[in-house]
């Protein structure tokens, strides 16, 4: 007979407190800012995504990457959280993942 036990690959057994934001009820009526790291092509990626949430949201501003710096080292600034700020963002969407 074999045993085999299962362990969760997260690290993370409990957590204490969300270091997040909560997540907003839906998207509909929000300012939504769109974030690249210049990785994953998002110049491809963010455009789809962006028609696929104007369809679900249709109230929703969506805020497409390029009006907002771009790259790795920029994207958790201060500069990057006052230009958010400065736009209305309500949400913003970080990178598209590859």
């Amino acid at each position: 007979m074999v045993t085999l036990q299962v362990l969760n690959p997260c690290g993370a057994v409990g957590v204490s407190r969300s270091v997040y934001a909560p997540r907003l009820p839906d998207l509909d009526g929000k300012t939504i800012g769109m974030l690249s790291n210049k990785l994953g092509e998002a110049d491809r990626t963010f455009p789809v995504i962006r028609e696929l949430l104007q369809k679900r949201f249709p109230t929703a501003n969506i805020i497409p990457h390029t009006e907002f710096p771009q790259g790795g080292d920029r994207i958790d600034s201060e500069e990057m959280v006052e230009i958010v700020k400065s736009k209305g963002c309500q949400a913003i969407i970080v990178g598209n993942a590859q």
